[in-house]
């Protein structure tokens, strides 16, 4: 039993060490970044390297900013003129995503922009109800055990653990106004920032600090 505890042990702390360099090299990054006095537009949860202008928070290796995003914005108050979330708060709790929705109207400069887009769960409750095939919508075969019709619903609501939340249109923008956003309203497909793979599957809203 020692002898595969050590090696968890041994990665663990490799894992912390790793993550504590880069959180403080992206404290850096961030005060460079406010120095410059130039508009910041976030792109949260994309494990990607940001692209046209618009710079990425998250915790994998291509990322443009390292930050557990559970840990807030390592932002101060009224700095980012924009801000963009695909397919992330699902994967937030509902407190979690309150906590979080909290910090981007924090940090959001007067009238800056959050524009968001999440699953339609009404797709996964409509294709229950109605019997559809499960291969139109399954497309994360591990998340689902292959059996019966309510695994539609158990798909979209918890991912094999990786989503905590589900959203229709109503909820969505109840969620935005109750943060205390303004002006919130459905959007359509922005080919310029959303993923057009995830297009059949999106409700997209924006709103105004």
């Amino acid at each position: 039993m020692e002898d595969i505890r050590l090696p968890r042990l041994m990665l663990n702390s490799i894992r912390g060490v790793y993550s504590f360099y880069k959180h403080q090299e992206a404290k850096i990054r961030i005060r460079n970044l406010i120095k410059a006095k130039q508009e910041i537009w976030l792109d949260v949860g994309n494990g990607d390297t940001g692209k046209d202008g618009w710079i990425t928070v998250d915790i994998t290796k291509n990322c443009d900013i390292f930050w557990d995003l559970r840990r807030g914005l390592p932002f101060p108050d009224e700095s980012i003129s924009k801000i963009y979330s695909s397919h992330f708060l699902e994967h937030l709790s509902f407190r979690g995503g309150q906590r979080f929705l909290e910090e981007c109207l924090r940090v959001l400069v007067h009238s800056g922009t959050f524009s968001i887009c999440v699953p339609d769960a009404r797709l996964y409750i409509e294709a229950y109800l109605k019997g559809s095939p499960l291969d139109d919508f399954c497309k994360y075969r591990p998340a689902y055990n292959n059996t019966t019709k309510i695994d539609y619903v158990n798909y979209m609501a918890y991912m094999d653990g990786h989503h905590n939340y589900m959203f229709d249109e109503e909820n969505l923008l109840f969620i935005l106004k109750s943060a205390g956003f303004r002006n919130v309203h459905v959007r359509q497909f922005n080919p310029d920032l959303d993923i057009k793979q995830r297009d059949y599957e999106s409700i997209y809203a924006e709103a105004e600090k």
